[in-house]
């Protein structure tokens, strides 16, 4: 075998390699979306640092393409968490118009519009030794499994301590997204849940086709119009599913709200739990 020669081709047929790389390469570079190209990217840094917002995360430079879904709110059954929290011995009573309370003992739930549920106790006693935060989340799930309600579909999105324990908040997911307003709030302390506040969105359908949406570094140029954004910190910047009421036919009457579309959304969380939704078109 010609050694020689073999040298020679291998050679050639690696730099023809490098010039079609080089050129898929350029190609791609000319196609890519330009709010997604570094050069934006660090002017958008640089426009958030002039309002005094911190980035403590990395802004995504994919677009993720997923549908809108059809959600409707978990209907909240009084005879059912009566049972689940009681064991049928809690009094029903309707206080108002649309508010049922169930009380027991120390404890008191109140359900407004058949799908917030607000949870009390006023209990004394200690029961629990919580040394961080682990303790806590461990509490918070034990006392949601305890009372049949699925951990399956939630992800823990925040915590904080507070002077008697921590605040937990648990948000849905599907399809790994986080699917926004549907949430559940733990407070746990010594004595154990001291109270949960809970409003849950279940999927009835999943669009056909998926949404357009605007890059992440140009959304969140939206924070620059948002006071309420000015000095804090961004943790988190993610896609989601935002439902919002309002934008469903119930802008005279968010609470009745039932079901509705939920649309992909940027979720911009900061380290004070603060969050924000962006999307194509609209600042929520």
């Amino acid at each position: 075998m010609d050694w020689s020669k073999a040298k020679s081709i291998l050679i050639v047929a690696l730099i023809i390699t490098n010039i079609l790389l080089g050129l898929i390469l350029y190609q791609s570079e000319r196609n890519m979306d330009p709010t997604l190209k570094k050069g934006f990217i660090e002017d958008v840094v640089r426009l958030l640092e002039d309002k005094g917002i911190k980035l403590d995360t990395e802004i995504p430079r994919k677009i993720p393409q997923i549908s809108w879904l059809t959600v409707e709110y978990e209907n909240v059954e009084p005879d059912i968490i009566n049972k689940n929290f009681f064991n049928d011995k809690g009094t029903i009573s309707e206080s108002a118009e649309e508010i049922v309370d169930i009380g027991y003992n120390d404890e008191l739930i109140t359900i407004t519009n058949e799908k917030l549920l607000m949870y009390q106790s006023k209990s004394d006693k200690i029961i629990y030794d919580i040394k961080d935060e682990d303790d806590a989340v461990n509490i918070a799930m034990n006392f949601l499994n305890d009372k049949n309600f699925s951990t399956e579909d939630m992800k823990l999105s925040y915590i904080r301590q507070v002077d008697d324990g921590y605040k937990i908040e648990f948000t849905k997911l599907y399809n790994s997204n986080f699917l926004e307003n549907s949430y559940t709030i733990i407070h746990v302390g010594n004595k154990g849940v001291v109270e949960m506040e809970r409003k849950w969105l279940n999927v009835v359908d999943v669009g056909e086709k998926p949404l357009s949406i605007s890059s992440a570094p140009k959304s969140i140029l939206g924070l620059l119009s948002m006071e309420d954004a000015y000095g804090r910190c961004i943790k988190d910047i993610s896609i989601c599913y935002y439902f919002e009421p309002e934008k469903n036919a119930y802008v005279d009457n968010p609470d009745e709200a039932k079901q509705g579309r939920a649309t992909p959304a940027w979720r911009i969380q900061f380290d004070d739990g603060h969050k924000v939704f962006i999307d194509s078109y609209n600042y929520y």
